[in-house]
């Protein structure tokens, strides 16, 4: 006890604590950043959108008082996924196909579907992906080619993702001349409420009209909605399509095919957007051959997303590689059954970024990505019989980090760091497949699934918290597409009783 008039001892001056919007505590935090850095129970702390601290929850807890607090214990905590190629319309598709005939996308797209369908359709991809932890997305509008006869339909798959708080990234390019994948390549359908009008149009005011999306896109719905340039196939497409005959290109056709590549490269330097397009082998082997290895590495470049990569020669691996390119790869679709999977450690270790995609919600695969993963892991260990190849945390970082590198925004997203956005979402770890919890990432990757995903921050906000979604009532989401559907498929002449007899 101090003598009576003593000076009084000396105290340490106390900090308050800073105030932040949300606190994420008690969570097993993976922050996918470049050493892998977990706090096993962890916090992550954010503030205008943006995470300003990630650490042990004792430390945050002490430094920070949030406004809003979520108690993610019993929950590892990730950043939101990321898928770097889909297709909009699938969803309202879903399971209507033939194994022999296929399926009706391209007709139906282009000769069936109202900008209404479009929005129907991709509020319900934008349910799907927010209930899966999927918080970003590049989203091609329509199969392939995209729908750009006129803006609206890409305009309105923008705003619904938007509008339910995800990113979004809207592909937009004009139809392949020689491999349009329609039968009436140049007409579209337009509906209204007075019916169809068909509509002519050809490849420059295609692609008038995806540069109108882009730039109205540049211009709006703050960084939640963008536009990239999506030609189907930069250097043409030569390998067979079982279900569409066409020719291949020959030599006679290199100059075009290489003056429009030169110029989408150009378009996409001027607007500072990606290049997504699909490239299967043959591809990149014709430029090489017919543009030159000078001309094709100029064309190419850490901008450009080739989507698929199945069975892609030596000599084109290394040239994708060697111009930093990124690959959307996808473990569920036919081209592993036609061309071989696309090999995704040959590009990996040639210097190519590697990203693993769903490619969309039909025929027979979801916007689930937890369901990717573990089948990419499978298709590369088949590949290479090996099972030490694929390591749950690099499987991990091809929709985390790696896919946002893939997308030019790194520097933003892709993992859980002071700076960055705040996109992440928390996975629920009480289920039966994940106990006991013996390896988190590899249980991850090959028990997890979209159902276990729990709570979902985009920027900042909540936009999905157990069953309540902030931004969407999944019933009136559904019921929508319903009937957007029905009225597609009655427009078309579909018969959806047995898909096996759509044709």
């Amino acid at each position: 006890m101090a003598a009576l008039g003593a000076p009084a001892p000396s105290v340490g001056v106390v900090t308050p604590p800073e105030h932040v919007d949300l606190m994420v505590v008690h969570g097993l935090v993976l922050t996918m950043d470049a050493v892998g850095t977990r706090h096993d129970d962890g916090a992550v702390a954010v503030r205008n959108g943006r995470i300003v601290a990630v650490g042990p929850s004792e430390e945050l807890e002490r430094r920070f008082v949030a406004s809003r607090t979520i108690d993610a214990h019993d929950q590892a905590v990730l950043p939101g996924l990321i898928d770097t190629y889909t297709h909009a319309g699938h969803g309202l598709v879903r399971g209507l196909f033939h194994p022999v005939h296929g399926w009706p996308a391209g007709a139906l797209y282009w000769h069936a579907t109202s900008p209404e369908w479009w929005r129907a359709e991709a509020r319900l991809a934008a349910l799907e992906r927010t209930r899966c932890g999927v918080t970003s997305a590049v989203v091609i509008v329509g199969s392939t080619p995209a729908r750009v006869d006129e803006p609206a339909y890409a305009l309105a798959v923008a705003r619904a993702h938007a509008d339910a708080g995800l990113r979004v990234v809207v592909g937009v390019g004009p139809p392949d001349p020689l491999f349009p994948h329609l039968d009436d390549a140049w007409h579209a359908t337009r509906w209204d409420a007075t019916g169809p009008t068909r509509v002519p149009f050809d490849y420059e005011s295609a692609l008038a009209v995806s540069l109108d999306v882009i730039h109205t896109l540049a211009g709006g719905d703050g960084d939640l909605a963008r536009g990239c340039l999506a030609p189907p196939y930069l250097f043409g497409r030569h390998v067979a399509h079982k279900l569409l005959p066409r020719r291949f290109p020959t030599a006679s056709d290199a100059a075009s095919i290489g003056r429009e590549a030169e110029r989408m490269r150009s378009l996409a330097d001027d607007l500072g957007v990606l290049v997504h397009t699909h490239m299967f082998h043959g591809s990149v082997a014709y430029a090489l051959e017919h543009l030159g290895a000078d001309a094709t590495a100029a064309i190419l470049g850490p901008d450009v997303v080739i989507a698929h990569a199945n069975g892609l020669a030596a000599a084109e691996v290394d040239a994708l590689g060697s111009a930093g390119c990124s690959i959307a790869t996808v473990p569920t679709t036919h081209e592993n059954l036609w061309y071989g999977f696309a090999p995704m450690l040959d590009l990996r270790d040639a210097g190519a970024v590697v990203t693993i995609s769903s490619d969309g919600a039909a025929p027979y695969r979801s916007l689930d990505l937890w369901r990717d993963l573990g089948s990419a892991t499978w298709n590369m260990w088949h590949r290479h019989h090996d099972q030490a190849v694929m390591a749950p945390e690099s499987v991990l970082r091809m929709v985390t980090s790696d896919a946002a590198r893939a997308l030019g925004v790194a520097h933003e997203r892709g993992s859980l760091e002071c700076g960055k956005c705040a996109d992440l979402v928390t996975v629920d770890l009480r289920a039966p497949h994940f106990t006991p919890l013996t390896s988190l990432e590899y249980q991850l990757v090959h028990f997890g699934s979209g159902a276990d995903v729990h709570t979902v921050v985009v920027a900042g906000e909540i936009v999905k918290r157990g069953e309540v979604f902030t931004n969407m009532e999944p019933d009136t989401v559904r019921a929508e597409a319903v009937d957007e559907s029905r009225r597609a498929f009655e427009r078309a002449g579909i018969d959806t009783i047995d898909a096996y007899r759509w044709r």
